[in-house]
């Protein structure tokens, strides 16, 4: 796919929705402190200040449907973020698209129950569970056609609570919504940017949101916030007035590499992220700056990819290929880390199987025993993918035009295979055999693979490796954006670290600390479902307020 198309495709109307300012050069602050008090000057004004262009164009929808006036800006040149990138699901459980599947509040609760991994965000995923539908409702009560995918799109189909069909959502087009291609996130890009035009959203383009204005009864109380400063196209700073609140839908940290070797347990490079650069922190910035509580900041939506394509990523600012995380789970490969062994359940989801990346090795040099980590594969193997980059451009995704030698092994024996890629060979060569071994009696007795189907299809069966030459690219961990952020409570507040909400300040998506909510991942639409739904907490809990 031609990467300029795709880019225009993202955007409905983009010289309509785009303003351009023509403003007066302002008294500035440096950069992530929190103007205390207001002066009385401002160059605009709404009732709901939207920061970020992608899932929070659904809350944006969501305020003036309400009645709200509403400006939305947005850090790129166009609006749709990494969702317009993705397949364009939202993962929503407990509506009536589910629920005509069996679905409840109770049962969809134990499978968000499992997705906690131990953290305490109780008040979150009741807040989720009983928010799903008026996201539903929002969207398609003002022109946006978003219908349930026809499967079990849970990403952990074997945990209580997951045998459901209905709660992944997609805006449908020519096909039956069934598609995993970048097409069903160009058409809900598409839908939320025709919605917010219709209903009157102000959106300006190639403006960041730069630091939050605060006023406070005393010195020592909590402050609120009463606005935003931000940088627009001229790299002029103007002062945006939000009457009711400003809603932090900004994306991740995964492109500040400040941030990233601060915060993630797993190790992963800048640049591996299937998200835009423009996703460098600035919501957290600006919350921290005004004090407030942080949460899941270890943690990511992770997708591994290979290692060389995140290095291209990373120098050319652009998404990172998916074609990593695509051949994952094909029928005769595996991935084996520096010491030769496997790791994980290669046929597992994406941020599950990126977990198991965060592996060490207390030996030696130390350091992480899966950076990179090796994927490997036989020649019966690469001719059904259609090469390393296949799958990938099959989909719609974009591909790096990079020759397969700069970064694709290639040997007839394992032993050879080994020694190019510098990892332990006899105990490559007995992981391959031992697998195979596995993939003769069609069991994975170590990681179960095989058992376990994805996105509502069968499992793949297990298939040895065994026809020369072999392959070998290495991978990293990488992710689809970070999840840690300001620690909301069940209104969508950002919460302040003397334990109470910031008024005026609520955040949803990537920058929220809010996950899935939780550090795991639903099913397809994980990240986008919840974003939505958190951004319409918001947006009712400031309608209601006096």
């Amino acid at each position: 796919m031609n990467m300029e198309l795709t880019r225009r495709s993202f955007l409905v109307g983009a010289a309509a929705l785009g303003g351009t300012l023509g403003l007066g050069t302002l008294a500035s602050c440096s950069s992530g402190e929190a103007s205390s008090q207001d002066n009385g000057t401002w160059d605009k004004e709404a009732d709901l200040v939207v920061v970020g262009g992608g899932t929070g164009q659904a809350a944006a929808i969501a305020g003036a449907a309400a009645g709200m006036s509403v400006i939305l800006i947005e850090a790129r040149d166009m609006v749709g973020g990494a969702m317009a990138y993705s397949g364009g699901n939202a993962w929503l459980a407990n509506t009536s698209f589910s629920q005509e599947n069996g679905d409840s509040y109770e049962f969809a609760k134990k499978y968000l129950d499992h997705m906690q991994m131990g953290m305490d965000n109780e008040e979150l995923v009741e807040a989720y569970l009983a928010n799903t539908q008026k996201v539903v409702d929002v969207l398609t009560s003002n022109g946006v056609n978003i219908q349930p995918l026809p499967r079990n799109g849970q990403y952990q189909p074997n945990w209580e609570g997951a045998d459901v069909i209905g709660r992944s959502c997609q805006v449908m087009g020519d096909n039956d919504g069934s598609d995993v291609s970048a097409a069903g996130g160009q058409r809900m890009n598409a839908s939320l940017s025709q919605a917010c035009e219709s209903l009157g959203v102000e959106v300006l383009t190639k403006t960041r949101g730069q630091r939050l204005i605060t006023t406070r009864e005393s010195s020592d109380a909590v402050p609120e916030v009463i606005g935003i400063v931000a940088t627009d196209k001229s790299e002029k700073e103007i002062r945006i007035k939000a009457n009711k609140g400003v809603l932090l839908a900004t994306g991740g940290f995964e492109w500040d590499e400040h941030l990233m070797n601060t915060y993630l347990r797993v190790p992963i490079p800048v640049g591996n992220a299937i998200s835009w650069p423009e996703n460098r922190g600035d919501g957290l910035r600006m919350v921290q700056a005004v004090g407030a509580e942080l949460s899941l900041m270890t943690e990511t939506f992770g997708m591994p990819n290979y290692t060389y394509h995140a290095q291209y990523a990373r120098e050319n600012e652009t998404m990172v290929c998916q074609a990593g995380n695509a051949n994952c789970n094909a029928a005769g490969s595996i991935i084996v880390d520096q010491n030769g062994r496997r790791f994980c359940r290669e046929d597992a989801g994406y941020m599950s199987r990126n977990n198991t990346f965060g592996g060490y090795n207390n030996f030696g040099d130390e350091g992480y025993s899966c950076d990179p980590a090796w994927w490997i594969c036989d020649q019966r193997c690469y001719d059904a993918i259609g090469g390393i980059t296949g799958i990938c451009a099959s989909w719609g995704y974009p591909v790096p035009d990079i020759p397969e030698e700069e970064y694709v092994y290639q040997a007839e024996t394992l032993q050879e295979l080994g020694e190019a890629i510098d990892i332990n060979v006899d105990q490559f060569v007995k992981t391959v055999e031992e697998y195979n071994a596995y993939a003769a009696e069609g069991k994975d007795p170590l990681f179960h693979r095989g058992e376990v189907g994805s996105m509502g299809m069968d499992p793949i069966p297990l298939k040895t490796l065994e026809q020369p030459p072999y392959y070998a690219v290495a991978m990293s961990a990488g992710t689809v954006g970070t999840i840690g952020g300001p620690r909301l409570n069940g209104n969508a507040q950002v919460m302040h670290v003397a334990g109470e909400p910031i008024k005026g300040l609520y955040a949803m998506g990537n920058c929220a600390g809010v996950g899935g909510p939780g550090p795991s991942y639903g099913g397809e639409g994980g990240t986008i479902g919840p974003a939505f739904v958190f951004g319409i907490i918001a947006v009712d809990h400031m309608a209601n307020q006096e």
